[in-house]
Parts: structure tokens; sequence; C-alpha cells
């Protein structure tokens, strides 16, 4: 199944920001992260179809992923 993923800096370091993905079914947000090597621990949030998502959310094709990095500042 394809799903729509798009990554903010510094998680698109050597990927994309926004690409369509392939994933095995049953696929879940870490199973996506998996594929795409990104530890969770760099990831400060999930969104799947514009709503706050945790690790272990189900993925239906044609969902829209989006991961934000931790942010720093001060």
């Amino acid at each position: 199944m394809d799903v729509d993923v798009t990554l903010f800096p510094p998680l698109r370091e050597n990927r994309f920001s926004k690409s369509a993905v392939t994933l095995a079914e049953p696929a879940t947000v870490q199973s996506l992260l998996d594929t795409l090597a990104i530890d969770g621990q760099e990831v400060e949030s999930v969104y799947v179809n514009g709503r706050e998502a945790t690790f272990t959310q189900t993925l239906n094709a044609g969902d829209r992923i989006t991961f934000l990095p931790f942010m720093g500042g001060g």
C-alpha cells in the first residue's frame, strides 16, 4: 500500500521532503519509521491525516503522514 510522507528538517537529510512510500500490510507508524531508517527518538510529533498519532497507529492506503523533529531554541 502507498502512503504520502512529509519530513521536516533535519529528518529529511539524505532522504526527501515529500514522497509516496510503499509499505507491506499491515503497517504502522513504527513500521514506516523502520522503512525510512528514522530513529523514533528523533521524532517529536507525528500526524496522520492532520491528526496527532502514536507510533503504534495502524496506517491505511492513501494516508498522509507528517513527521516533526525535536526543535531546539532558546
